[in-house]
């Protein structure tokens, strides 16, 4: 069987007037139903469109029969449900008045009670245009008897015995092969109807090249425009996709590129104050649009909370353009900074720290025997002086000389555990050797040395073992090069987002042995892009800081 518009199956077709076709037809569940098909001017096609709203606006009121009513390019159909066997003709005064409203009087509406007398008259039938339905078989047609066959006589048979035996074969023969040719035909069209067919790949062809093979396949095409950077009129897609297999009649959706100004204009919504991407991401899919690019910047709001949009609210873009963001990282965290704590008394520099803003369950103190230095005395500190760090998140490890120094009793002084450049600087005067090594299962820093800590050594060497944790590549298509120890340039970029006032910045570098360096110190305004490089021999990665103001602005750059 024949499928219309791949989801109702034919079972009889009736040519009408004016470009119209009467169906009867089943819908996916079994239900009858009537399809009346239109194949109409252009110039009618508002018309129509009138005539689908108003029986839409019927339908949801609960006053009409219709299953469905189509209106696209190359479809325009309504499906009525079949009345009930026995359903009246009735009169509803309410639904003349509406009828009439809209230019259609009583004759062109097929109006029907299905039911007892408490059950509400429902339409069936609506002439487009207004005009009369076929007017009814009158009442009590259905009831009148069959007539009996006419009876045959006998004289016209005389004919056939007239004719020759000769004659009278060849035109049984005739009558044969003319019912072979119907059979054969009407298999033909069994065969036509019921074979798949395969949806072909189309996909950056011309949008009308693409329609037409389609058509040619005996399947309906939807167009659907899209905003796209691609050639206008190119097909961007199928659905169902290319290699579907499918019985002629059923529907394609043909998407095409367009320019983004020339879909149809949509208003842009008010997303100030609503969440990204949870509110303002999806008000943006409902009026047609998309997000753009997405900026971050600290400020009051709580984070994800969308402060600026790109188009003005209310305003018109055409269907499918983006629209730029500003979104809230939340308040600035409160930062402080230390001053160099390292030559100073322990509890001289937990009080500074205290000062700083730090709370007592923060500063740790780790004492070592070293080679220098008064009992008491900080040797190093884990946080760099002078670079502002968050308040809530410092914590500050001091490494203190602990009773006599190792010097002085002529051993090796205890630098397990510190940081490379603080063990240099305790291992003073001693003739240092550094082995690397990159275990995450180890802490970073010094993990062995040799001689061990108060032991003399061979002449005054010392060995220490250093740990570096390896750096995690998290962007897919990195790959990790082990540098020899040789000068670099390792370059760097921001951009200083518009609005923001000239201030001075300064550029950060930390390598791989965790040794912070002081790159650039510029003056910058928004608008504006900071690019620099810096000259270094670390073979490890280096991460880079922007600090404008004293402030971290914008992500850390890890460069390999």
């Amino acid at each position: 069987m024949s499928l219309i518009d791949g989801r109702y199956e034919v079972i009889a077709e009736r040519p009408l007037s004016g470009g119209r076709t009467h169906f009867d037809a089943t819908a996916p569940d079994g239900a009858p139903l009537r399809i009346e098909w239109f194949d109409l001017p252009p110039e009618q096609e508002a018309e129509f469109e009138r005539y689908r709203r108003l029986l839409k606006r019927l339908k949801q009121a609960g006053k009409a029969a219709v299953h469905d009513v189509v209106s696209r390019p190359g479809a325009r159909y309504v499906a009525w449900r079949s009345p009930p066997e026995g359903a009246a003709a009735a009169l509803d005064p309410e639904l003349s008045e509406l009828l009439a409203a809209h230019g259609y009087p009583p004759e062109a509406a097929d109006v029907r009670r299905a039911g007892g007398r408490g059950a509400p008259p429902l339409l069936y039938g609506l002439a487009f245009g207004g005009a009369s339905l076929p007017s009814p078989a009158p009442a009590g047609a259905a009831d009148e008897p069959a007539r009996p066959l006419r009876h045959v006589d006998r004289p016209p048979l005389a004919a056939l015995e007239r004719l020759s035996p000769t004659t009278f074969g060849w035109g049984v023969a005739a009558l044969v092969a003319l019912l072979a040719v119907v059979i054969g035909v009407t298999s033909f069209r069994l065969r036509n109807v019921d074979q798949l067919v395969v949806v072909p790949d189309l996909v950056g062809q011309p949008a009308q090249a693409a329609a037409d093979a389609l058509a040619d396949l005996e399947l309906w095409v939807v167009p659907a425009a899209l905003a796209s950077s691609e050639a206008p009129g190119t097909v961007l897609a199928l659905d169902p996709p290319a290699g579907s297999e499918l019985r002629p009649g059923r529907t394609v959706r043909l998407s095409y590129a367009l320019p983004p100004g020339r879909l149809a204009p949509t208003e842009v919504p008010d997303l100030v104050g609503q969440a990204f991407p949870a509110g303002a991401e999806p008000a943006l899919q409902a009026a047609g649009l998309r997000v753009g690019e997405v900026a971050r910047v600290h400020a009051a709001a709580p984070p994800g909370t969308v402060l600026a949009q790109g188009a003005d609210p209310r305003s018109r873009l055409g269907s499918g353009e983006a629209v730029d963001l500003l979104v809230s990282l939340g308040p600035l965290p409160q930062r402080t900074f230390l001053p160099r704590l390292v030559g100073l008394d322990v509890e001289e520099a937990r009080e500074l720290a205290l000062l700083a803003g730090l709370a007592p369950d923060r500063v740790l103190v780790d004492e070592v025997a070293a080679a220098t230095g008064s009992p008491g005395q900080v040797l190093g500190q884990s946080l760099a002086p002078f670079v502002p760090v968050p308040v809530e998140d410092a914590v500050l490890r001091l490494v203190v000389q602990a009773g006599t120094p190792v010097g002085a009793r002529g051993g090796a002084p205890d630098v397990v555990g510190l940081p490379l450049a603080a063990a240099q600087r305790v291992a003073g005067g001693w003739d240092v050797t550094v082995e690397r090594i990159a275990n995450s299962a180890l802490p970073e820093g010094v993990v062995a040395q040799t001689p061990p800590p108060g032991a003399a050594g061979e002449g005054n060497a010392l060995t220490l073992v250093v740990n570096a944790h390896p750096v995690p590549l998290t962007t897919e298509g990195v790959r990790a090069v082990v540098r020899e120890p040789e000068p670099r340039r390792v370059a760097y970029a921001w951009t200083i987002l518009p609005g923001i006032a000239t201030q001075p910045a300064e550029v950060w570098a930390t390598d791989i042995d965790g040794q912070r360096t002081l790159v650039e110190r510029v003056t910058v305004r928004g608008g504006e892009i900071l690019r620099g490089s810096w000259l270094t021999d670390s073979p490890g990665p280096v991460r880079f800081e922007l600090f404008l103001a004293g402030v971290p602005y914008g992500e850390p750059l890890l460069v390999p």
